[in-house]
């Protein structure tokens, strides 16, 4: 009898687990997403152009960070 059969079922095991485990973890990543999408405290909305400010006046080159597409 050969070993090949068993060491091949190990080996379908380990692969089920680890897309199991992958898929929690994107399942919980969306999730987060969703909650964070659904956020309407305004925190980004006053947070924003502080951080923007600060990326941009602590940048290494002349380039801008961002640009403002709509004036």
């Amino acid at each position: 009898m050969s070993r090949k059969y068993p060491i091949e079922a190990e080996s379908a095991k380990s692969k089920l687990d680890a897309l199991t485990t992958q898929r929690a973890k994107n399942e919980a990543a969306i999730r987060l997403l969703e909650e964070w999408m659904a956020d309407e405290s305004g925190y980004d909305e006053e947070t924003w152009p502080k951080v923007k400010k600060a990326v941009e006046e602590n940048r290494l080159s002349y380039r801008k960070r961002f640009r403002e597409f709509l004036k």
